[in-house]
C-alpha cells in the first residue's frame, strides 16, 4: 500500500532586499523544529524509501537537517517541478517518480503542498481533516495512505493517517 508523506519546508526568513524567494534559507527555529519532526518521524515508523525535494534552498536544507532521521540507503531526487508547483504538477511528479516506491516523501512548499494535503484525503479522522484543511504550518507534515497506485493516485484517493506540526511536538511553532 503506497504512503506519502508530506513535508512543507522549515520556517524560513522573510527574502532580504535583493535576495531570490528561492534562495531563501532556513531561520535557525526552522532547523530546530526539522529535528523535533525528524525524530517523531523515526519513531512513529513514518520513513521513505524515496524523497522528491524542491531544490530551493530553503526545502534543500530542510531535507539536510532530516537527514540523521532517515535511512541511509533513502534515495533522493531534487524535481525542479515542486517549486511553485500546481496540483496538477504535483500528481504528475509523484506519478511519473514514485513507481518503485512504496513510502514517498515530498518536501514542498505552500500552498502546494497544503493544495495536495486537503486534496488527497477521503477519508481521516475528521478532526484531523478539519485541522489539515484550516492550514499547513512550515516544518508541517501530513502523512496520506492509498489502496491505488501511485499513477492512480487523485483527489479523494487517500486516506489522512496523521498531521502533525512542530507545535504539537514542543517545537517553536511554524507560519
Amino acid at each position: 500500500m503506497p504512503r506519502l508523506f508530506l513535508l512543507r519546508h522549515a520556517k524560513s526568513p522573510p527574502a532580504l532586499s535583493g535576495q531570490k524567494d528561492f534562495d531563501r534559507p532556513l531561520a535557525e527555529r526552522g532547523r530546530a523544529a526539522v529535528a523535533v519532526v525528524g525524530r517523531h518521524m523515526a519513531k512513529e515508523g513514518h520513513v521513505p524509501d524515496l524523497v522528491l525535494c524542491s531544490p530551493s534552498a530553503r526545502t534543500r536544507e530542510t531535507l539536510e537537517e532530516l537527514r540523521p532521521f532517515l535511512p541511509d540507503h533513502v534515495a533522493m531526487d531534487y524535481v525542479r517541478d515542486l517549486y511553485e508547483a500546481s496540483l496538477g504538477a504535483m500528481l504528475k511528479v509523484i506519478a511519473s517518480h514514485a513507481d518503485s516506491s512504496e513510502r514517498l516523501l515530498v518536501v514542498g512548499h505552500n500552498p502546494s503542498i497544503h493544495r495536495l494535503a486537503t486534496t488527497l484525503p477521503g477519508e481521516g479522522d475528521p478532526g484531523m481533516l478539519a485541522q489539515l484543511e484550516e492550514r499547513f504550518p512550515t516544518g508541517s507534515l501530513a502523512v496520506i495512505d492509498f489502496s491505488v497506485a501511485w499513477r492512480d493516485v487523485g483527489p479523494g484517493s487517500g486516506r489522512l493517517v496523521a498531521f502533525v506540526t512542530p507545535a504539537d511536538l514542543g517545537a517553536p511553532a511554524g507560519d
